[in-house]
């Protein structure tokens, strides 16, 4: 979800750290490995977290 706006990329792509990039009108999304998506932004809610969820580290679990 990026501004409320759910964004569906799939399974392949679960659990990945992924960069969004934030323009008036659309999201931009670099999924790593040369792939780029581009999806149309519904919303005009304004980006409030800039990194919301960070990856854990291997081996600090709680």
């Amino acid at each position: 979800m990026v501004c409320g706006q759910k964004i569906a990329l799939g399974r392949l792509h679960a659990g990945q750290t992924i960069t969004v990039h934030v323009a008036e009108t659309v999201f931009t999304i670099d999924l790593g490995t040369d792939d780029t998506r581009t999806v149309r932004r519904t919303t005009t809610t304004p980006v409030r977290n800039t990194k919301a969820h960070r990856p854990r580290k291997a081996g600090h679990g709680s």
